[in-house]
């Protein structure tokens, strides 16, 4: 509660650093001399009583960092006119995100994964990393933000050294608002000083983690990044009045690092890349996704696997996917691009999200190259230009004069393009809406055959023998268990609904029959022989099948029929399976 009053607190006119010279000049202080405001020891005092460190450790590896960093910033605001936008907003910014930094580290249990001896002996330096990174995360922007002028005429830039005069400070026009991350490793040793960076090099992952946090890899600076993420938030709700006492209620696993998750499931088992009406295109900057299909994808998989606090918003999710750093913003600031897309005479326009390539591959798992060529949209250059060729003409007034492409080919151009866009919405459902038998093209399914032949493939078992049923009942438990027969997934053949599986008939006897002999038939005699071991559920009319509707991504529906199955008759026992939660269950017979 002592932390909370001292965050709560506000700065009094004898903690005002406004006092200026003449005409509006700053005159250069000692770090001492600026952290010695009562607001400024409070946070001090906090932050040293959220470690364990020695008082010599403390002040040699902490203290002295903190004063180093007040030199450098003197009294430059956080910004122009959102957070912390008062002369010394920087240095409350820097030392309000360490304390709520350091409040969240209590949360983990750092290293993470390691033994509670290793968790003992290293944790307070990542205490200190957690400091170290916090107060870095903004720091280049008295670089790349402000120009700083001197009264002897000059302009000085930050990483000469120290404010040597009296100064007066002009934000930049048209400035990079994201530059500051990369720019951020330029002070960190006049901040750290040697003994620190020494120390924290003494562990190399957490070198690195505390390196990609500053320099705005948020893909690949673990728990590092998400507590100074957080931490930065909750000091910017605090200037701008909103609420951070639920700082100390976040999960320990948060939102993002399920996102990231997602993210790398849906790039690495669902969808087609790199070909004719793929959902994504990899280029050598980064990992294009066609949206919304994709999106819906990543959220539909989260809903499935009973993950809380996914925005039902897409422009939700594309901001909470931004905000993490999972996704490339475009110039504008925003999460969506727009692209066009071609590799030989193909070619279509698409909205689609950027995504660091690092955060779904690593080393040589990454896919090849795309062989075409992905290129951003200025909004300029295609009128309408920020919506793909289809909806252009969609949006065509009924009394406009009709587009007349000059030549045959660049009408067969158009209708390709509408073609394909059309392809894209079809080859993707949030969720198991049936859809076609056969596999999406380009998704290679391995086979899962028992050892078993044609001649299984009736209803009667000879005695000793196990029935097709059983043989069937046996394929369908291993696919399940390796995971090469899908669940609660676009074109799945098992969903969970009501807490038992659905098993859709007669597509997964199909399905067998064909992995099994190399055609369909005989999939009837199979499905005869599964129904005779009883172990579905009957409808509430006596019969064995149950229907359940599906609503896909634009609201469209459809229905399938199959058998409900208890969860244990066909999963590992213990295994947690949850509904799928766009599939409603209707009992009944299926339609004809």
């Amino acid at each position: 509660m002592r932390i909370l009053n001292i965050l709560r607190g506000r700065r009094s006119a004898t903690d005002s650093d406004s006092v200026q010279d003449d005409a509006g000049w700053e005159s250069p202080r000692t770090g001492a001399e600026l952290l010695a405001t009562p607001y400024r020891q409070q946070l001090i005092v906090a932050i040293q009583e959220s470690t364990s460190l020695t008082a010599p450790v403390f002040e040699a590896y902490v203290k002295e960092p903190l004063q180093r960093y007040a030199e450098r910033v003197q009294l430059l605001p956080a910004s122009e006119s959102h957070h912390h936008s008062y002369p010394g907003g920087m240095l409350d910014h820097g030392l309000e995100t360490c304390v709520f930094g350091l409040r969240l580290r209590r949360q983990h249990l750092l290293p993470p994964k390691e033994s509670p001896e290793k968790q003992s002996s290293t944790g307070e330096l990542w205490s200190v990393a957690v400091i170290y990174a916090c107060l870095l995360h903004d720091i280049a922007k008295v670089i790349v933000d402000v120009d700083i002028h001197l009264k002897s005429g000059r302009r000085w830039c930050l990483w000469e050294g120290i404010i040597p005069d009296q100064y007066r400070v002009r934000y930049i026009r048209g400035r990079d608002y994201f530059l500051h991350a990369a720019a951020n490793p330029l002070l960190c040793k006049e901040v750290i000083g040697n003994a620190g960076l020494e120390w924290l090099r003494s562990q190399p992952e957490l070198f690195g983690l505390v390196m990609y946090a500053i320099s705005g890899h948020a893909e690949r600076s673990g728990v590092i990044g998400e507590i100074v993420s957080q931490a930065d938030r909750a000091s910017v709700a605090k200037s701008l009045g909103g609420k951070v006492s639920n700082i100390d209620k976040a999960p320990r696993e948060s939102l993002q690092s399920k996102l990231k998750g997602a993210i790398r499931h849906i790039a690495t088992e669902k969808i087609r890349l790199n070909e004719k009406g793929a959902q994504g295109f990899v280029t050598p900057e980064a990992l294009w996704l066609v949206t919304p299909l994709v999106p819906r994808e990543i959220k539909s998989y989260l809903l499935s696997h009973g993950i809380e606090g996914v925005p039902a918003n897409e422009s939700r999710l594309y901001d909470e996917m931004q905000s993490h750093g999972l996704i490339i913003e475009n110039p504008e600031g925003r999460s969506v691009w727009k692209c066009r897309v071609e590799v030989g005479e193909w070619r279509t326009d698409l909205s689609m999200l950027k995504v660091h390539k690092s955060l779904v591959w690593s080393g040589d798992e990454e896919p090849e190259i795309f062989s075409g060529s992905v290129e951003t949209i200025d909004v300029g250059e295609s009128g309408e230009g920020s919506q793909p060729a289809r909806q252009q003409r969609k949006d065509q007034e009924p009394g406009d004069k009709p587009a007349t492409p000059e030549t045959s080919s660049e009408l067969t151009e158009s209708s390709r393009t509408e073609e394909v866009q059309d392809d894209l919405e079809a080859s993707i459902l949030d969720i198991a809406t049936g859809g076609d038998e056969k596999a999406a093209p380009g998704l290679e399914r391995q086979p899962c055959k028992p050892d078993t032949g044609a001649e299984k493939l009736t209803g009667q078992a000879s005695p000793g023998q196990s029935s097709s049923g059983e043989d069937f009942l046996a394929w369908l438990r291993g696919g399940l268990k390796t995971h090469q027969i899908l669940m609660n997934d676009s074109k799945a053949l098992v969903h969970a609904v009501d807490g038992m599986l659905m098993v859709i008939s007669p597509k997964v006897f199909k399905r067998y029959c064909q992995e099994v002999s190399g055609e369909e038939k005989g999939w009837k005699e199979v499905q005869d022989s599964f129904q005779k071991l009883k172990l579905h559920k009957k409808n509430k009319d006596g019969g064995s099948f149950h229907k359940v509707r599906v609503v896909g991504p634009n609201k469209k529906s459809s229905t399938l029929s199959g058998y409900l199955v208890g969860k244990d008759d066909l999963m590992e026992e213990g295994k947690e399976v949850f509904d799928n939660p766009f599939i409603d269950l209707i009992d009944g017979k299926p339609e004809e």
